[in-house]
C-alpha cells in the first residue's frame, strides 16, 4: 500500500502543474526483481486511484524481465534468483543489470 500511496503522491504533485487537466493513466515500469508482489500492488494501486481526484484513471504496467551479467566472462543471462551463478562459467560474481526498476514512467492526461 505504501508504494501505491507514493505513486499517488507523484501523480498528485505532477498534476498540480497542469490545472484543468484530467489524469487518464499512470504508466509504471516494474522489474521482476524489484521486490513488488504484483497481485497485492495491483489491488492497492486500483484502490488508491479509485479514491483519488481521478477515479477513472487506470494503472498500466510495463514489466521488465531480470537480466544479470557475469563479471568474470561477460555473459548476460536471465537469473532464476537474485544471486544466481553464471550459466557459462559458473562464477558467482554476477550482478543484476535489469529487472530491479520501479518508476512512474508516464502520466497521461486530457
Amino acid at each position: 500500500m505504501s508504494l501505491a500511496m507514493s505513486v499517488a503522491e507523484i501523480a498528485e504533485s505532477t498534476m498540480a502543474q497542469y490545472p484543468g487537466k484530467r489524469l487518464t493513466a499512470i504508466e509504471l515500469t516494474i522489474g521482476e526483481m524489484a521486490g513488488v508482489e504484483m497481485n497485492a500492488f495491483r489491488t492497492a494501486i486500483d484502490a488508491v486511484i479509485r479514491t483519488s481526484r481521478w477515479p477513472d484513471a487506470v494503472a498500466e504496467f510495463n514489466m521488465v524481465e531480470a537480466e544479470s551479467c557475469c563479471i568474470e566472462c561477460g555473459t548476460r543471462f536471465r537469473p532464476r534468483v537474485f544471486f544466481d551463478s553464471c550459466p557459462a562459467c559458473g562464477s558467482g560474481a554476477c550482478s543484476v543489470v535489469a529487472g530491479m526498476e520501479f518508476r512512474v514512467s508516464a502520466l497521461r492526461m486530457e
